[in-house]
């Protein structure tokens, strides 16, 4: 039902608010129109070219980046409701219930108890680890302020109808205000604000036929009114805070575009060489300073890999280099692993190792993790399944790393596995089949 009434109110006002930005802007009139009536995912996608989990990304991103104005309204409301409290019970003979009635008593510990949650909540959502329980927490925090600042304006309306202030221009004033802040602290998950703007709208009407019906409240229509004019207004603060995330997280996407681009190979998605010329510049340095850290350095071929694009052309080619790369990435899975195509069927790979025992089990374990393949080797490959040859290096004093003088010799290594029949390593000039 409430999707159903999004929709209704989206297809009502989409050509409206095309003519109005269509006829103010000439240059991408049509992009920012359909923008600015996408609360809903579904025109989100369409509007941008975003997939399903772009969309996610997008309402994550909101509501992390609102949690610290979640924060910052929860805690400045606490304290100023908490000191008009203290204030009006201390300060004058008049209790605050007697100038206010109890309704707004009760509206007022509410809104202090829904902010001070909501501060709890937002505070232990920056503390944690995990993104996902702390995405939640900040999704019930900011619902929380909401409803608890909702609670008080709708007590308000009726402890003003109970004192007879209602029909004063100062209470409908009032109202107005509250409604524009609740319209500012929406909750960053559409359906969350979808769900709550409407009860709230329900709740101003319901709450003033109510007050109509036992104070004869006055200015009923202007209520009412309120609570339509409050659903458009949420619906566009809401969309215009997605048009302007969904556009910094489209310059994200498109800067991370330019950088794989830049380096990684598009077809193995591997660094490329010029990624290997920074990585060098980076690690340089921290190596020279770091003790206790061995560097192995591996440079692996693929064998007959020339025969094979022959027979299998270059798409089947193609197969085979990512089908091993993607075999190496599963068998090291840790995001430490530096893996870059060096050169046609060459990869380069390299290890920071405490334990230099484990140099050699590792070399293998890449071997074999190709060997297992279900790849048909070419005609005059020395075995039935693809192959490939791999060169080992291991650098124990890597204050004195010198990266052309150390490939020199790993590329010698790397020849001496291929010389020796294939299939085979070669660690530290020793064959290790």
């Amino acid at each position: 039902m409430i999707h159903f009434f999004f929709c209704v109110i989206d297809h009502t006002f989409v050509s409206f608010t095309k003519y109005v930005i269509i006829s103010a802007m000439k240059e991408k009139k049509e992009k920012l129109a359909n923008s600015l009536i996408f609360m809903s995912p579904r025109r989100l996608i369409r509007s941008d070219h975003f997939t399903k989990k772009d969309v996610r990304n997008i309402k994550y991103n909101l509501t992390w980046s609102f949690s610290l104005v979640y924060m910052i309204i929860a805690a400045i409301l606490a304290v100023l409701m908490s000191a008009l409290y203290v204030f009006m019970s201390i300060n004058s003979n008049n209790q605050f219930i007697e100038v206010y009635g109890l309704p707004a008593f009760f509206g007022l510990i509410t809104v202090i108890a829904c902010s001070g949650l909501s501060v709890i909540l937002t505070v232990l959502s920056r503390i944690l680890k995990d993104k996902k329980k702390a995405l939640i927490l900040c999704r019930i925090a900011g619902d929380i302020l909401y409803i608890g600042a909702a609670t008080y304006m709708l007590s308000c309306i009726f402890s003003d109808a109970q004192m007879g202030f209602t029909a004063n221009q100062e209470a409908l004033s009032a109202s107005i205000i509250f409604i524009a802040i609740l319209a500012l602290i929406q909750p960053m998950n559409w359906i969350d604000a979808a769900i709550l703007d409407t009860l709230v709208s329900i709740g101003i009407i319901v709450d003033t036929f109510v007050c109509l019906n036992l104070f004869q409240m006055g200015a009923v229509q202007y209520y009412i009114l309120i609570a339509i004019f409050f659903l458009f207004a949420c619906y566009m603060v809401v969309s215009l805070l997605f048009y302007a995330e969904s556009q910094r997280y489209k310059q994200v996407l498109e800067n991370e575009r330019l950088h794989n681009r830049a380096y990684y190979d598009n077809l193995t998605r591997c660094k490329n060489r010029h990624a290997l010329s920074e990585f060098l510049n980076e690690n340089k340095y921290r190596w020279e300073n770091k003790e206790n850290i061995n560097l192995l350095i591996v440079l692996f071929d693929i064998d007959d890999f020339k025969k094979y694009n022959d027979q299998f052309s270059h798409l089947g080619g193609d197969y085979c280099l990512k089908s091993i790369c993607d075999a190496i990435r599963h068998e090291f899975p840790s995001p430490s692993l530096d893996f870059f195509r060096y050169g046609g069927e060459e990869f380069l790979l390299f290890f920071e190792l405490r334990n230099i025992e484990d140099a050699p089990i590792m070399l293998n374990k890449i071997k074999e993790s190709v060997s297992t393949l279900d790849i048909t080797a070419p005609k005059g490959a020395p075995k039935q399944m693809v192959t490939i040859s791999v060169g080992g290096l291991l650098i124990r004093n890597i204050q004195e790393f010198e990266f052309e003088n150390e490939m020199k010799i790993v590329d010698a290594y790397l020849y001496k596995a291929k010389n020796a029949g294939k299939d085979v390593v070669c660690y530290n000039g020793d064959l290790i089949n």
